[in-house]
């Protein structure tokens, strides 16, 4: 019996809300195969997801794929409306091509803001009609907490999400697109001669960490979707709000190290789509986040200089709850100081010589001669598309 209640009282604190340091934020740990909540705070709390957003974009592009709407080798135009794009972005000349392979891989590495318009003109006609299409997903997924107003997070007091949602997200590109799990880990892309590194520090320092997706803004806080997989055990964190990019792979390391450590229970509790919603406005961080920086720009997206010194940190005491007595006594860092060597993937500009024939031919018809697309305006009607109660954008806030 006293078995039986140190579980269920151990299962109970995985679940509950509790603040670390004088204030939580929004986090929560799942079980990638079940899709069970092995710990949430503030789950369902609406937040900005900044360049978390090019998970859905991810998401959208890839479901294009599958359904032979597009390939990998499909060839995308660089726009000057993709140009025009504030940081992080590659700033290409203009009409450059680049096949929707390779543009996945910088999305996600380098988190570039142009990228994202170049995928959404080229696999969706428009940015408008893409991020029709982004929405919709996201109603079909069960995210009711997320509205998509564009396809890179760029800040917009419109565009929302929670931890769940994400949460619900990173599950559904792994269960749906197994075969694409290899653009997720990328540390480092060798572009030409140049270097591109990632900012998803958990990469390499963490025992089993295979991806996803980090996310930075003024108003949101540094971000993080993080997957890790130990023997048969698949993982998924997500973190929200954090003052600095180390304290978000911090917190996520201990999540997820936790989560592992929960093996007594880790096929039971509730499924993370039936988490209770909490009602609310997102924060706006930007005070506290930029504000002791003195960051220039209103916000900003990820950079190379986020501040990402990473510790040796320990296992949190906090989290006893939700971990086995001899899992939580191991004295072994949860991150390394130093990564492994990073091996940076190749990728490369214009079609894909080995891709197909009428991919080829395409391309030849798109650059350099070819005029640099319209620049679309921001009232541009998104294209048609199946009738859905998708949630309303909010307009912004008059300031006191």
């Amino acid at each position: 019996m006293s078995k039986i209640r140190s579980t269920i009282a151990a299962f109970a604190a995985a679940t509950v809300l509790w603040s670390v340091g004088a204030q939580a934020r929004p986090a929560i740990v799942i079980d990638a195969d079940t899709g069970r909540v092995l710990h949430a705070e503030d789950a369902t709390r609406e937040w900005f997801p900044a360049s978390l957003t090019k998970l859905m974009t991810v998401y959208v592009v890839l479901s294009k794929v599958k359904a032979g709407q597009i390939s990998l080798d499909t060839p995308l135009l660089y726009t000057e409306r993709a140009q025009r794009e504030p940081p992080s972005k590659m700033g290409f000349p203009l009409n450059t091509i680049i096949t929707v392979d390779n543009a996945l891989k910088l999305l996600m590495v380098k988190s570039a803001n142009d990228v994202a318009v170049t995928l959404a003109e080229g696999t969706g006609g428009s940015v408008e009609a893409f991020v029709g299409d982004m929405n919709r997903a996201a109603f079909k997924l069960g995210m009711t907490q997320s509205h998509f107003e564009n396809p890179n997070g760029w800040h917009n007091p419109a565009q929302y999400t929670s931890a769940r949602d994400m949460a619900i997200l990173a599950r559904a590109i792994y269960r749906d697109f197994p075969q694409s799990a290899g653009y997720y880990d990328i540390q480092a892309l060798m572009l030409g001669k140049k270097l591109v590194r990632g900012h998803n520090r958990i990469l390499g320092r963490f025992e089993g960490a295979d991806g996803m997706k980090t996310g930075f803004t003024c108003p949101s806080g540094f971000n993080l979707v993080a997957s890790a997989q130990r023997g048969k055990r698949h993982l998924i964190a997500v973190v929200l709000g954090h003052e600095t990019a180390a304290e978000r792979t911090q917190r996520a390391a201990e999540l997820l190290d936790s989560g592992f450590g929960s093996f007594s229970f880790w096929r039971t509790g509730q499924s993370v789509e039936t988490l209770p919603a909490v009602a609310g406005d997102p924060p706006d961080l930007r005070p506290e986040v930029c504000g002791k920086k003195k960051k220039s720009a209103p916000e900003i997206g990820e950079t190379e200089d986020d501040g990402q010194q990473v510790v040796g940190v320990r296992r949190n005491e906090v989290l006893s709850g939700l971990v086995t007595s001899a899992y939580a006594a191991e004295s072994k860092p949860l991150l390394m100081d130093r990564p492994a060597p990073v091996v940076p993937v190749p990728a490369f500009l214009g079609p894909n010589p080995n891709g197909p024939k009428e991919f080829i031919a395409l391309a030849a018809t798109m650059a350099p001669t070819a005029p640099a697309a319209p620049a679309a305006s921001d009232t541009t009607p998104a294209a048609a598309g199946p009738a859905v109660p998708l949630p309303k954008p909010r307009p912004a806030k008059a300031k006191k």
